[in-house]
């Protein structure tokens, strides 16, 4: 059952003091610090600088204490009040897919001793100098408070002969992992005869918690403070001199003496409490900044402070990686196990591929996952880069369709009397006149209009206009074949067409194919990447789909092919090459006689201005090779027109019919049988997340877990 989240207000519902500091204790025992920061205090410090000592004196269990370094991973104290003595120790590894330890139950404080011992030798002989696990040991009983607290492994600048150098390194990197910690309150300790400058615990804090908002440091070892110099230790303990918020505390725990001599934890604490009594400087200093037991209530209840002060946000951050958690496990999926989760799962992937495929194919582009993303989705957006192509390749084919035609140049040409021939009006236009004489020097003439101002060649008269045809000519007795010269010749007419503008299709018509498969082979790529498919998969989908695609291209190649090598037959039913070829013949000589009977103003024209028009545009007084080759370029300009247009329309037609669809029908034939069999699918779908999705479900059942005892008792 999902249960709501805690509001900011939830650290006002206040719990009983103990019982706060028990509920974080239990989020940890659910494994919950490995996800969220949870209120703590853990105690650091320098080697040998009394860490050890005083958590002894604070709990009254002997640590094992001597001059070298002893702690070599994190010792977690959680300490309760009760009646009777009891408890448990335990290895709490760091991975949470570590077997579960061995719980070791306690009946008396040397037993516990001898667990960590234990323990601490089990962590050696595996290798570890200095561990990330963490020994646990959970003690009720009528002479503990209700206090939890976190040892660490001093910090070290050198190691004895035999011990791994990268211990040195190693340490710093743990107590840096907590100090960053920002709900992890500092307990520094420092002896009293060092310098505080020189103290790497109290710079490292420093750098951690520049306001010292949630450091406190702890002054140990007073009685080795030479006499006289107690004055700089009393600034210290008054938070007057390098000031933190939280301040200082000075305690004096079993130094080596007391404990090569037996010295009791209790009498340890007698003592203490006699020498700061009696001590000239130190008994002038406010109680509740020295001694142990005033240390251990101050501890407790700045926890308890920590801990109500931290639990909406701990709650916030439960909801909110929850959520994740729930996200990440929808995204691995279900387990792989069995055929039938392996079959679904391999049909969700191949939906998704051909789906989108599907419509980036359709030009439907309602994936907008997909479709709209902002760096990819414009490119998987295929039948609009294929229109694109289309509309190229339709240009090409025009161009490679054009006949070219040009005027003649006829300056070479002679003129007689009588010629008809155009002339400059005065408003800059050419109107047709009649040549009446000529003039001794070449090419000046006298004209109806102009019977007294000579005219000039090219500036003032012109011959009348004719076509160009030695191009087409010479086509047309390239390609001639066994022929009448009395009508144009299909057979030549075929020639010319295959040989000068279908053969030139070819190039555009096999690029449009390329791009077609180079378009449609980047948008599988992305299909496929798109889905959940990865590592095996991934590659069995980008090669079943990449050796469909070489198939039906060879298949496609040779179809094109033979739609060109139709072409090279010229041949249709569409009337419009005979409407076209018609209007070519006889517009010109139209638009001639329009123009001549727009140069009069009575609508009368010469008789034989127009035999003159209707003799140039029947060209006869020129070869039969000139009709012929005239007719030719007309029959090529109607017939080109409509074959560009009809192959234009047919190579895309072909490859959505003969590529696209049948892709992408075997395309999802196949990924629905021949390459589904559960052989296949166990080859490829083995369970990569299975390792991730353990984990992810491992640290959803703490944070749900957390998340209920937080409502439970909040």
């Amino acid at each position: 059952m999902v249960q709501p989240a805690l509001h900011d207000d939830a650290a006002s519902t206040l719990l009983p003091r103990a019982e706060t500091r028990r509920l974080v204790d239990r989020l940890r025992a659910f494994g919950l610090d490995k996800h969220v920061d949870l209120p703590q205090i853990a105690v650091m410090g320098d080697t040998s600088s009394g860490k050890s000592s005083v958590l002894s004196a604070l709990s009254g269990i002997a640590f094992p204490s001597a001059g070298e370094l002893t702690t070599r991973c994190p010792t977690q104290l959680i300490l309760s009040h009760a009646h009777t003595l009891h408890g448990t120790v335990r290895l709490r590894r760091f991975q949470s897919t570590a077997a579960p330890a061995t719980v070791t139950t306690i009946t008396t404080l040397d037993q516990v001793t001898s667990a960590i011992e234990a323990l601490t030798t089990q962590l050696l002989a595996e290798g570890q100098s200095i561990s990330d696990d963490a020994i646990e040991i959970t003690l009720q009983g009528p002479s503990f408070p209700d206090l939890t607290l976190t040892d660490l492994p001093g910090l070290v600048r050198t190691v004895r002969d035999g011990e791994d150098p990268r211990m040195i390194p190693r340490v710093r990197q743990l107590v840096k992992r907590y100090l960053a910690q920002e709900r992890t309150i500092i307990l520094a300790v420092v002896p009293a005869n060092v310098s505080m400058h020189n103290s790497e615990i109290l710079q490292a804090a420093a750098e951690a918690d520049p306001t010292g908002a949630r450091t406190l440091s702890i002054i140990t070892k007073p009685d080795l403070v030479d006499v006289g110099a107690e004055a700089g230790v009393v600034e210290l303990l008054l938070n007057k001199t390098k000031q933190r918020r939280l301040g200082y505390h000075m305690v004096k725990c079993r130094g080596q003496h007391a404990l090569n001599t037996g010295v009791s934890i209790a009498d340890a604490r007698r003592d203490e409490a006699a020498y700061f009594a009696s001590h000239d400087v130190w008994r002038t200093i406010d109680r509740s900044l020295l001694g142990t037991q005033n240390l251990a209530l101050k501890l407790s209840a700045l926890l308890t402070d920590t801990i109500e002060a931290a639990l909406p946000a701990v709650a916030a951050e439960l909801d909110s990686q929850i959520r994740d958690c729930k996200h990440r496990l929808a995204e691995l999926g279900a387990p792989l196990d069995t055929p039938e989760a392996r079959r679904r799962s391999f049909s969700n992937v191949a939906r998704t591929v051909t789906s989108r495929l599907g419509m980036a194919l359709d030009g439907s582009y309602n994936d907008l996952s997909f479709f709209d993303n902002d760096e990819v989705g414009a490119d998987n957006r295929l039948r609009a880069q294929l229109r694109a192509f289309e509309s190229e390749f339709s240009s090409a084919v025009a161009d490679h369709a054009t006949v070219t035609t040009s005027m003649a140049d006829d300056a070479a040409r002679s003129v007689a009397v009588g010629d008809y021939v155009h002339v400059r009006a005065a408003d800059g236009s050419w109107t047709l006149d009649q040549v009446t004489r000529l003039h001794e020097r070449p090419n000046e003439v006298l004209t109806t209009s102009q019977p007294t101002h000579w005219l000039t060649y090219s500036l003032d008269w012109r011959h009348l206009p004719r076509l160009n045809l030695d191009a087409i000519k010479t086509l047309m007795v390239a390609n001639r074949g066994d022929e009448l010269p009395l009508f144009l010749s299909y057979t030549t007419f075929a020639n010319i067409v295959r040989q000068q503008y279908v053969r030139q299709w070819h190039a555009p018509m096999h690029s449009l194919y390329g791009s077609y498969a180079r378009s449609l082979k980047v948008l599988l790529g992305r299909a496929i990447a798109s889905s959940t498919s990865v590592g095996a998969l991934q590659r069995h989908l980008t090669s079943v789909a990449t050796d469909l695609m070489t198939s039906l291209g060879r298949a496609m190649e040779e179809t094109l092919d033979e739609a060109l090598a139709m072409e090279a037959r010229p041949y249709t039913m569409n009337t419009d090459v005979a409407a076209g070829f018609h209007r070519q013949r006889s517009m010109p000589l139209l638009s001639a006689l329009d123009a001549l009977a727009d140069e009069s103003d009575d609508g009368r024209v010469s008789i034989g201005a127009v035999k003159a028009v209707v003799q140039l545009h029947c060209m006869t007084h020129e070869s039969l090779d000139d009709l012929q080759a005239r007719d030719l370029l007309w029959a090529l300009q109607a017939y080109l027109h409509v074959a560009a247009k009809r192959f234009s329309d047919k190579i895309p037609m072909l490859l959505q019919a003969r590529f696209l669809v049948p892709f992408m029908t075997e395309l999802r034939h196949q990924l629905a049988t021949t390459e589904a069999t559960d052989a296949i699918l166990e080859r490829l779908l083995r369970d990569g997340n299975a390792t991730a999705r353990t984990e992810l479900a491992a640290k959803l059942r703490a944070l749900e877990q957390a998340k209920a005892e937080i409502h439970a008792v909040v």
